[in-house]
Formats: C-alpha cells, structure tokens, sequence
C-alpha cells in the first residue's frame, strides 16, 4: 500500500480495518461515526473514539518503523483519510486500468487493451480483504470481487476476439465451476470451443447452462445464450456476427 512498497507491521485487526477502510476510499475522509460502525458495528463501546485515535496512533507508528511519513494518514476536521501523495493503492490501479482498457477497446486497439486488463488482475493476490473480520468491510470485498470478475470477463472476451482461444478454454471452464450462474461465462466458453472447431462441446455448454439455470433459478437462459446456441447450429454467419462478443470465424 505504501509509496515505498515495504510491509508496514501492523498491532492486529483494528489497525488493519482502520488502514483497509480509509483505503478504499483514498483520498476522502472517513468520518468518525463511520470509522466506529465499521470496527464495532451497531454497538460500539463508549469508549471507541479513544479506541480509534488510539489505533491511529499506532497506524502512524507502525509507518514511521519503516521509514514511511506519518502524514500517510491525515486528521481532517470530521474524521481521517489517507493522503494520495504518499501512497498508491491497488484497488485505484486496478479501476484505473480497467477504465483505460474500455476506451482502448472502442478504439479498436484490443492488443493494448488486453495488456492493461492482464496488468490489473496481476494486482490481485487473492480474495479481497480476506484477513479483515469486519462484516461492513467484507460488504466492500464483495463489490470488489464483483470488479474482478468484470474485468476478468472482459479480458476472456478480449482473448476469444484475438484468437487466443485455448487459453481461454482451460480459465472458462474452471470459472464456472466457481460461478454456476454467470451466463457471460458460459457464452464465452461456448464462443471459444465453437471457434476452435469443437461445435459439438460448445453445444453441450449450452445444455449443461441450460439445466443449472433451470435447476437453480427456474429460470432459461437469456437471449445471448440462445442466440448463440441457434447460430452454432445453423452454422448462419450472419446470426453469429450478431452476436455480441464472438468474431467471425
């Protein structure tokens, strides 16, 4: 998290959930109430403002230990936050990255596009915030998570498209597995195994998200899914070029 790039030894969990939550918000200030609900939830002690300029303290120790300024994390009039001057955080990268991947794509540069996706994944180490024992912190995580797995499919997508298709295979079919219900996975891995001449598998994905849809849901797959399982079997080029997300063969 630090400028410096060195680990910054931190007491235990409250000064991690302090640090975590003015980092996912870097550079705004988290106010005080805020902070409290997030360390001790609907009833904190009476002595938590103490507490968390106490953990602050500590937070602000703990850098100078590495060499790292203080002023890392500032005192504003409401509350905290942490100063963008001193240190870079992943999560901002990360939605950097993916941003500048967009525009690249409705530019037509793929090639680069999947360069800077392929760069903000690299940044994740693991599920996010996994060490932090904070229920409205782990509401955070699994936004975050949701961030990832965009980008993730994005980046699939980008590789069906520049013919890379069976790397794409091998990741898809393990995504699935964590993610039943994503329709956009099982699209891709479709588009993947049909376009590298494998019609007959890309057919029984269609069937295998049809039945865990059904089962799971009550629910058929959606237009996209359908679209493209019609377009498979008619061979229609036409159809297959209508379809988001898939190239031509």
């Amino acid at each position: 998290m630090i400028s410096q790039n060195v680990p910054v030894p931190l007491a235990g969990q409250r000064q991690l959930r302090v640090l975590t939550a003015l980092a996912l918000v870097s550079g705004r200030t988290v106010n005080t109430p805020e902070l409290i609900s997030q360390l001790w939830g609907e009833h904190p002690p009476r002595t938590a403002p103490g507490q968390l300029q106490t953990s602050v303290w500590m937070i602000r120790r703990a850098l100078a230990s590495v060499g790292a300024p203080q002023e890392t994390v500032l005192s504003t009039a409401s509350g905290y936050q942490l100063d963008p001057a001193y240190c870079e955080i992943d999560s901002d990268i990360f939605r950097r990255n993916v941003a500048t991947a967009k525009k690249l794509v409705r530019a037509d540069l793929k090639e680069e596009a999947l360069d800077l996706l392929r760069d903000a994944l690299a940044l994740w180490r693991g599920p996010a915030l996994a060490t932090i024992s904070s229920s409205a912190l782990q509401t955070r995580a699994a936004r975050l998570e949701e961030e990832r797995v965009a980008a993730l499919q994005q980046r699939i997508g980008l590789e069906i498209t520049l013919g890379q298709y069976e790397e794409a295979i091998v990741e898809l079919t393990d995504l699935i597995v964590l993610h039943p219900l994503r329709e956009e996975l099982y699209a891709h891995l479709m588009q993947a195994l049909y376009l590298s001449g494998r019609q007959a598998d890309a057919l029984a994905v269609f069937r295998r998200a049809r039945s865990t849809l059904t089962d799971e849901l009550g629910i058929y797959p959606g237009p996209r899914l359908t679209t493209l399982e019609r377009a498979i079997l008619r061979q229609d080029a036409d159809m297959l070029s209508a379809v988001p997300g898939l190239a031509r063969r």
